[in-house]
């Protein structure tokens, strides 16, 4: 970046300098505002900044202010590259160097001058600025060659025009190259100077940054405990001087190391602290710490911590970020590729036309020629390579996100499971108690019939022994019905087959309801609320996988009765809880509703309801994949559809609608 003295002081200079550009018209004035604005939000928010720069740009292209043009071109071009906007990026990059290269371009040309801005070398410094950011380009689209070459370059000129701060960047990330291709003793002596710049030249933005390419080297080279120095003292540096890319970078390192280390607490930590900072960094997807590898990082955090449900969650979100930034990273390196291959091609032609009729310049045309292309082979053959690694990852990230998404099920088939026990226990007395009874009558029976026998009262003792065979009878359906009650329990708890058999709907929902009500029931002998049914007695049987679809009723009936419960407990004797059940046979589809006069579901929240891990009970009370799973089972599973009716603190009516013929 460039300094330069502006007319505001540092406290609150972001709000002191918009005041300034909404009240001036002196396009000078707005010029120095809007770098200082850019200045303010180079390293906290791209996309102000990218804004700001564009700004600076207008202003000084309108003016015809050469200089400043340049430097505005370079804040654009660097923001573009850290917005992943390659070809857009080397666009205004190579417009800034045919300007600063151009010795035409006067040393005044510019508003730098009244403020001493390196007076006689202006050209020479933005050059070197040039060099140095398009070097930064160099590095995101992964052209080490080309990179160090420019930060070399941009080196050079910042000692011999005597810029501390130039040489220090320089240093900084000629540091960050050789440590990343492994040359630890080059990236050692760079990044050391960098260190000792700092005083020199003020410039104390990047300091955290340099720690954290400190704490990188030294954690290559095995001295764990000192990387981790750097490393703390790079968020202290990146917090004081308020730069929240280099803030973010640490954690990162940190996030990784904690890692590594098998340090499950620190891992979380920093990982969510990382996510955090990144959120205000605006839509970053060029950098080499993007959303895709944080969202990754938390979820390796969480699984070490054994935190499922948040592993799945953020698993799923590392899975769609990443498949989303390597698609917008293709497109732009394909435009990056196309404007390049445009530019060496333009100055292949320019070069022939000053030399139309020498053949030794036509051949070596044509040996750049093929060297672009050969450098294009070389850059698609490393993002081939870098896309395959990245799909390893998916794979196994995928294979994890499966393996948890089943262990989640089959706990909420669980939970469920576990709100049917107590209306199972209700409902399977009844036929007991029925069984006990007519078990001893029958035995008082028999012995008064055995009596009647021996007095020869053989027509006294066919009376009798009807009764008894009446009663066993009842024993008989008595005990069925246990039985049934007992196989519907297995059933529920049992991973489901999927196969589909014609199916009863009001018994099973007449079924569901009562277990749900006594199961609430058990749980809080206080509760009660009435129950209206409506059946449809002209309801088709359906074929539907009866288990699946039970557990949907059950979930829409243990929902509506904690709905009722929970408002009965703050309305007080006027309020008379009630949850009622309608089928109803429309056309070549079967209508359930399930209605509770209960709180309703906030407008807010309505369009979240059927999202996996959404809840708006207490934290323990619910897994939030109740509704998800329902709607997975009703509309991709049977072909129907779940949709709801509320207002709050009112009603809520959920409507399971499915076809009674299935599609072929």
């Amino acid at each position: 970046m460039i300094i330069f003295p502006v007319v505001v002081s540092a406290q609150n200079k972001g709000d002191s300098l918009k005041r300034i550009l909404a009240h001036t018209q002196n396009d000078s004035i707005r010029y120095l505002t809007c770098s200082g604005l850019y200045d303010v939000y180079e390293e906290t928010n791209r996309d102000s900044a990218l804004y700001y720069a564009g700004q600076e740009l207008a202003v000084s292209s309108r003016n015809q202010k050469k200089l400043c043009e340049v430097l505005s071109l370079n804040h654009k071009g660097y923001q573009l590259a850290g917005l992943g906007r390659y070809g857009e990026s080397l666009q205004c990059l190579l417009k800034a160097f045919d300007l600063a290269e151009n010795k035409q371009t006067s040393e005044n040309d510019s508003w730098f001058y009244t403020h001493g801005f390196f007076s006689g070398k202006r050209r020479r410094y933005l050059l070197a600025y040039t060099h140095h950011i398009f070097a930064v380009l160099m590095w995101q689209t992964q052209n080490t060659e080309q990179e160090v070459l420019h930060f070399k370059e941009a080196r050079i000129i910042a000692k011999e025009v005597g810029s501390a701060i130039r040489q220090q960047m320089a240093d900084m990330n000629l540091g960050r190259s050789y440590a990343v291709a492994g040359q630890l003793d080059s990236a050692l002596f760079f990044e050391s100077e960098a260190e000792q710049l700092v005083p020199k030249s003020g410039f104390k933005k990047y300091l955290g940054q340099i720690y954290n390419i400190l704490g990188g080297i030294y954690y290559s080279k095995g001295e764990e405990n000192k990387s981790a120095e750097y490393y703390y003292k790079g968020i202290e540096a990146a917090q004081e001087y308020n730069n929240r890319n280099s803030l973010s970078s640490n954690y990162f390192s940190l996030t990784k190391r904690s890692l590594t280390l098998k340090q499950k607490d620190s891992a979380l930590k920093y990982a969510l602290k990382m996510l955090q900072v990144h959120q205000t960094l605006g839509n970053v997807s060029g950098a080499a710490v993007n959303k895709g590898t944080i969202y990754q990082n938390i979820y390796l955090s969480y699984k070490m911590n054994g935190q499922m449900d948040s592993a799945y969650k953020y698993s799923q979100l590392a899975l769609n970020t990443i498949d989303s930034l390597n698609r917008i990273r293709v497109k732009n390196l394909a435009d990056f590729q196309n404007i390049n291959l445009n530019e060496q091609l333009r100055l292949q032609n320019v070069e022939k036309e000053k030399v139309i009729y020498q053949n030794k310049v036509r051949t070596y045309a044509f040996v750049a020629g093929l060297s672009v292309f050969l450098l294009i082979a070389l850059i698609l053959y490393r993002n081939n390579r870098q896309k395959q690694k990245t799909n390893t990852v998916l794979k196994t990230t995928l294979a994890d996100l499966k393996s948890t998404q089943s262990q989640l099920v089959q706990s909420e088939k669980m939970a469920s499971l576990g709100e049917l026990t107590a209306g199972i226990a209700h409902e399977i007395q009844n036929p007991l108690n029925f069984v006990n009874n007519f078990s001893e009558v029958s035995m008082e029976l028999a012995d008064e019939m055995q009596k009647e026998l021996d007095l020869g009262n053989k027509e006294e003792a066919m009376v009798i022994a009807a009764d008894i065979k009446q009663n066993l009878t009842k024993i008989v359906h008595h005990g069925k019905r246990a039985d049934a009650i007992v196989k519907g329990m297995l059933q529920h708890s049992r991973s489901s087959s999927g196969q589909k058999e014609m199916t009863d709907i009001n018994a099973l929902a007449d079924e569901y309801l009562r277990l749900s009500y006594h199961g609430l029931r058990a749980k809080d002998k206080s509760f009660n609320a009435e129950m209206k049914t409506n059946w449809d007695s002209s309801l088709l049987n359906i074929e539907v996988v009866s288990q699946d679809v039970g557990r949907v009723i059950l979930n829409l009936f243990t929902n509506a009765f904690y709905s009722v419960n929970e408002k009965s407990k703050r309305s007080g004797k006027e309020y008379s809880p009630m949850v009622s059940v309608t089928t109803k046979q429309v056309g070549n589809k079967a209508e359930i509703r399930i209605k509770d006069n209960g709180n309703g579901i906030p407008q807010n929240v309505l369009n979240k309801i059927y999202q996996p891990f959404f809840t708006t009970k207490p934290t323990g009370e619910g897994t939030g994949l109740g509704l998800s799973l329902s709607y997975d089972i009703i509309t991709k599973g049977h072909s129907g559809e779940l949709n709801v009716e509320t207002k709050e603190g009112e009603f809520a009516e959920f409507i399971i609608t499915l076809p009674t013929s299935q599609p072929k």
